[in-house]
């Protein structure tokens, strides 16, 4: 999210879930009843989906492109035969594996599906380099794909097999499914590799059952609230960061994104969640924070949109956790100017307003962006700049688990700089997801370790914390500029 990593709900809407459920049951909460009768039949698309349906369009800016997302999980060794039938099972299991989606606007599941056969590359006794440029070209072929969405399957499987090791190559596109419901996946399918006779949860709803629920919401006084929160905040809402472009303009050529990774290790990572913890914020907080001031050191401007990405699995039903679909939903937080604010006053006036953004959510980002293109135009609604969070939702894997997670890359539609953080035993993992071209060269791997170094001082500097965040400018730059401006030399004696 959007992407396969895709697609995180923050800490903050997580550590205030049992107000968020008490506001649900106290108002116009509907009530999920399995339709087993039209399970078949066509529903609605949400907002989200529908814009990314609609931004895959090259009539659109930076479209051309599905939102989609690339994992590869590696295993000591794995059983092609084993893989086959448990991923079958998966998707006799999950409606949304067996789902199509229609150009006007709608989807629906499909009753039967042929057996999906998951092929197999066996690399085994090749050179290093042959069994190197094997997982190469499986990646080059899946990792960046456009499904026909009337078409099934919107995901591929593919096994390597190698001498270190067996590798799943797994490609979604999120129509489907959502970041937290890939997790999902992948646990249920390591559960029936690891015990192919496993009963795993019932399933009584399905995803077009929670879908329909949730609309009930839309029609109720809560959501009305929402829109009047929205509509009365759109015309002041700035544009989304004004990120410097490449000199020569914007590469118009096939659109391909690229991953870039910072992480802190465990050691770290806990310091700085104990200072965030001191000061009373949330560690997604605190790295929103951060990211929020890398892009007010290289926006044209400090006060900005930012586009935050939220799994939204409104607690309708006990299963909602178990289903696989895309929850996906977005809000647009507004950035002020910090005028001098210390770190961690600046960080809680971000809290706050997300908090409150977040109490208002029925009314999407994406019918936000919709009311500011009417007022505006499509260029001013364009916000392309976002932070996903998973920090504190790690879907922890079966305890018997040998998986590791492997390379990985996602892309989205309309979004040029997608900011994702996650955490687990390893610490804290930082993924930027870019698409090629719109960027000058370097610009990304200078604002991607000022990042890492915020986060760093953050953790080992408490007086960080009472001071202004200033993003210093990067060495190269700081030196030509030195170079530039080094103009000492003797003055002239007047003598020709």
């Amino acid at each position: 999210p959007q992407g396969l990593l895709d697609a995180g709900r923050l800490e903050q809407l997580r550590q205030h879930n049992q107000q968020i459920l008490h506001l649900l049951q106290t108002q116009e909460q509907p009530q999920v009843n399995a339709d087993a009768q039209n399970r078949h039949a066509p529903f609605p698309l949400t907002d989200v989906q529908n814009a990314y349906l609609l931004g895959r369009q090259s009539s659109f800016g930076y479209g051309n492109v599905a939102c989609h997302g690339y994992l590869e999980l590696s295993w000591p060794s794995l059983d092609p035969q084993q893989v086959e039938l448990a991923w079958n099972r998966l998707i006799a299991r999950h409606d949304m594996l067996r789902a199509v989606i229609a150009s006007e606007g709608s989807q629906r599941v499909l009753a039967e599906v042929a057996h999906y056969p998951v092929a197999v590359s066996d690399l085994r006794g090749a050179s290093e380099e042959q069994q190197r440029q094997g997982v190469q070209q499986i990646r080059q072929a899946m990792e960046q794909k456009l499904y026909p969405t009337e078409q099934w399957p919107l995901f591929e499987l593919r096994l390597s097999r190698g001498d270190n090791g067996d590798t799943l190559h797994f490609s979604m596109d999120s129509l489907i499914a959502d970041w937290a419901s890939a997790q999902l996946l992948f646990n249920e399918l390591e559960q029936l590799l690891l015990d192919p006779q496993v009963s795993l949860p019932p399933l009584d709803i399905s995803f077009r059952d929670y879908l329909l629920s949730e609309r009930g919401l839309l029609e109720g006084s809560r959501y009305q609230r929402d829109r009047d929160y929205w509509l009365a905040r759109v015309d002041e809402l700035p544009a989304a960061p004004q990120l410097p472009k490449p000199l020569g303009g914007e590469d118009t050529a096939t659109p391909r994104f690229r991953r870039h990774r910072a992480q802190l290790d465990e050691r770290e990572w806990a310091a700085l969640k104990q200072a965030a913890s001191q000061h009373g914020l949330t560690p997604s907080i605190v790295v929103l924070a951060v990211y929020v001031s890398v892009l007010q050191r290289w926006s044209q401007t400090p006060a900005f949109s930012l586009n935050l990405t939220l799994l939204n699995r409104l607690p309708l039903h006990p299963q909602v956790e178990r289903l696989v679909g895309d929850f996906t939903s977005v809000s647009l937080l507004q950035v002020n100017d910090p005028q001098g604010l210390v770190f961690a006053e600046q960080a809680r006036q971000l809290g706050s307003q997300l908090f409150a953004d977040l109490e208002h959510r029925l009314f999407s980002g994406i019918q936000v962006m919709r009311e500011i293109g009417r007022r505006r135009g499509r260029e001013a609604a364009a916000m392309p700049v976002v932070f996903t969070s998973a920090i504190g939702l790690a879907i922890e894997p079966p305890a018997a688990s040998q998986r590791q997670v492997g390379h990985g890359i996602t892309q989205t539609p309309q979004v040029t700089l997608d900011c994702q953080v996650m955490d687990d035993r390893q610490g804290l993992h930082i993924h930027w997801d870019v698409r090629q071209g719109v960027f000058p060269e370097g610009l990304i791997e200078d604002m991607l370790q000022a990042l890492r170094a915020q986060l760093h001082r953050l953790a080992s500097d408490p007086s960080a914390w009472q001071a202004p965040l200033h993003v210093p400018m990067p060495d190269w730059q700081r030196s030509e500029r030195q170079a530039a401006n080094a103009t000492a030399a003797p003055l002239p004696d007047g003598r020709l």
